[in-house]
């Protein structure tokens, strides 16, 4: 056998065994399902049209789940931190703005960096097992608790966790919608 020989049958044994290590590999260690992050899901380009075509209502609504001190800040208040945001004048502070500023309040929080960082951190959160905390606290109903099996323990971890999520999110807004549908039809009886 010369040393050309040698070297190939050297290499192809060597390649076999690559190929065999990552089929063993594989076969040891489910694949975990890949799923999109939050943060690909609430890119700029998608969210800031939604404020843009938004009614009054809906913004109001969302600057209310915003620290009330990006509105005080708006407002141009002196001393914000002499200010309770929860206070009358929090709240007066954001009646006061015209819709477009209230808007550009919510642009600048959805091109913030810092939006998008804690996208991130809450979806490897989910992640990484906090999906029956984090869906309790956020009040977000998720199957089985957010648990592997119903009755706990081992917690939704990887994309199962954030599809999950997503979809505890998307019953609880048709959940709200139907209720509001109700309520609408139940004042037009009356």
């Amino acid at each position: 056998m010369s040393t050309g020989d040698a070297a190939a049958v050297v290499q192809n044994f060597l390649r076999s065994m690559q190929g065999n290590q990552a089929l063993q590999g594989r076969q040891a260690q489910p694949e975990e399902k890949l799923f999109t992050t939050l943060a690909d899901l609430l890119p700029s380009s998608t969210t800031i049209p939604v404020i843009d075509s938004a009614e009054q209502n809906f913004i109001d609504n969302l600057l209310r789940q915003l620290p009330p001190d990006l509105v005080l800040l708006a407002q141009e208040v002196d001393d914000s931190s002499s200010v309770d945001p929860t206070s009358e004048a929090a709240e007066a502070a954001m009646e006061a703005l015209s819709l477009d500023q209230k808007k550009e309040i919510l642009r600048k929080v959805l091109r913030s960096p810092q939006f998008h960082q804690s996208l991130s951190s809450l979806t490897s959160a989910i992640r990484d097992g906090g999906l029956p905390s984090i869906s309790d606290a956020l009040g977000v109903p998720v199957e089985n608790g957010g648990y592997i099996n119903q009755g706990g323990g081992v917690p939704l971890g990887g994309g199962d966790a954030v599809e999950a999520f997503l979809n505890g999110v998307r019953t609880s807004v048709e959940k709200e919608k139907k209720e509001e549908k109700v309520n609408d039809d139940k004042m037009e009886t009356d």
